[in-house]
C-alpha cells in the first residue's frame, strides 16, 4: 500500500504528534508498506531513522513559531499571544505553504494528516474542496480539538468553524484518542469519527531496576497551564507540610518554579527534556510519578500511557481542587487510589497501526 502522512513534527522533536508520526511510519514501514513523510523543513538529520526504516521525506518550509516584532521580548510576546488567538499565527499562514506542498502529491492509497496544527487538515479540506484528492482513503488524525472544547487558556474564534467544517466534510474518517474526545467536534460529522490511541513501540521501552528511596521520590514530566495542569497548588501544600519527599520536574518552564526550588531547600529538582527513552527509564526508578489533570474530559494527556509504561504507581491530582488527603496517602507509601490505565495493550504501535488500515477496508 502506498501511504502519505502529513504532519507538522517528527523525531527528534519530543512531544506528542510527533511521537504519532514516527511511530506510524516506522510500523507502517516495517509492515512493508511504502510511506511517504510530508513534515516542515529542519536542520535536523534523519540518515540514522532512514537507514533503519525506509522512509521517503518531503518537506515545506514552515513559518517560523516566534519572531521578534519590535525587539522587546514582554511585548513580542504578547503580540505573538494575540496573533496566535485571533488569526492562528503561524498556523493559518503555514496552511498556504502545506497546500503547495500536498498540491503536487497524489495516487496513494491512504492519507494521514496529523494535527496540531490543524492548519494541516484546513489546507488538505480546501484542495479536496477543490476537487484535487490525494488519496483513496483521507484520515484526519487529532490529538486535541480545535473549536468545541477550550484547548489550553482560550477558545478557538467562531470565524475558524468554516476552515474546520471544511476539512471534516472532505475527510473520510476523524481519528481521537479517547472515546470522550468525540465531544470536541461538530454533532453532523461524529459519525465519522473512529477512536484510535496514541500508540508506541513497546519493546524500545528500558525500566531500571526500583529500589525504595529513603524519602519519597516522585516526578512529573510536561507542559503546565497556570490555573488548570498547575504545579503551583501542590508545590504551595507541601511547602506548607513540611513533608520529606523529593520531587523531579522535566518542563520546558523551568523558570516558573525557581521560587519553589529555593523555598523547598534540596527537595524540588528541575529538569530540561530528555528524549523520551531515557526519561521512561528514569522515571520507572521514582516511588510514583505525579499527573495533573486538564479539567478537560475530552483531552487525556498521552503522558499517562508513558507513566504506566514505567510500571511505577500514578498520583493524578486535579490542581483546582487539590485532594491533599490522597497526596498524603501516596507520601506515606500508601498508594491504594493511584490511577490505571486500562487495557494497556490497546496502545501498543501493532495494535494501533492495524487499526489505522481497516478503516480503508470499509
Amino acid at each position: 500500500m502506498k501511504i502519505l502522512i502529513v504532519s507538522g513534527t517528527f523525531w527528534p522533536e519530543n512531544n506528542p504528534r510527533s511521537f504519532r508520526t514516527t511511530e506510524l511510519a516506522r510500523e507502517l514501514t516495517r509492515l512493508g508498506h511504502a510511506v511517504t513523510v510530508l513534515i516542515p523543513q529542519s536542520s535536523e538529520s534523519r540518515a540514522d531513522f532512514v537507514a533503519q526504516n525506509p522512509v521517503e521525506f518531503k518537506s515545506y518550509v514552515r513559518v517560523p513559531e516566534r519572531r521578534r516584532f519590535l525587539g522587546i521580548s514582554l511585548i513580542d510576546r504578547i503580540i505573538f499571544r494575540l496573533l496566535n488567538q485571533f488569526l492562528s499565527y503561524p498556523a493559518l499562514p503555514n496552511m498556504n505553504r502545506v497546500i503547495k506542498a500536498v498540491a503536487t502529491e497524489g495516487g496513494y492509497d491512504l492519507m494521514i494528516t496529523i494535527a496540531v496544527p490543524h492548519a494541516i487538515h484546513w489546507a488538505v479540506g480546501k484542495l479536496y474542496s477543490e476537487g484535487k484528492r490525494i488519496a483513496k482513503t483521507w484520515i484526519a488524525d487529532c490529538g486535541d480539538p480545535f473549536m468545541l472544547a477550550e484547548s489550553g487558556n482560550y477558545r478557538a474564534p467562531a470565524y475558524f468553524a468554516g476552515l474546520e467544517k471544511r476539512w471534516c466534510r472532505q475527510c473520510d474518517y476523524i481519528t481521537v484518542p479517547t472515546e470522550a474526545s468525540k465531544d470536541g467536534y461538530y454533532p453532523e460529522f461524529r459519525d465519522k469519527i473512529r477512536v484510535i490511541p496514541q500508540g508506541f513501540d513497546f519493546s524500545e521501552v528500558q525500566r531500571a531496576s526500583y529500589v525504595p528511596h529513603q524519602v519519597p521520590t516522585f516526578a512529573y514530566s510536561g507542559v503546565f497551564i497556570p490555573g488548570k495542569r498547575d504545579l503551583r497548588p501542590v508545590l504551595e501544600y507541601l511547602l506548607e507540610t513540611k513533608s520529606a519527599f523529593e520531587l523531579h520536574v522535566y518542563t520546558r518552564q523551568e523558570e516558573m518554579f525557581a521560587p519553589y526550588r529555593d523555598a523547598l531547600q534540596g527537595k524540588l529538582f528541575l529538569h530540561s527534556y530528555i528524549p523520551r527513552l531515557e526519561l521512561l527509564e528514569k522515571l520507572s526508578t521514582m516511588d510514583f510519578l505525579l499527573n495533573l489533570e486538564n479539567g478537560v474530559a475530552i483531552q487525556t494527556p498521552s503522558k499517562l500511557i508513558d507513566y504506566a509504561l514505567t510500571g511505577r504507581p500514578i498520583l493524578s491530582l486535579d490542581s483546582s481542587r487539590l485532594d491533599t488527603e490522597k497526596l498524603d496517602a501516596f507520601l506515606r507509601g500508601d498508594y491504594t487510589h493511584q490511577y490505571r490505565v486500562e487495557n494497556l495493550e490497546q496502545y501498543d504501535i501493532r495494535n494501533v497501526a492495524r487499526k489505522f488500515l481497516e478503516l480503508t477496508e470499509k
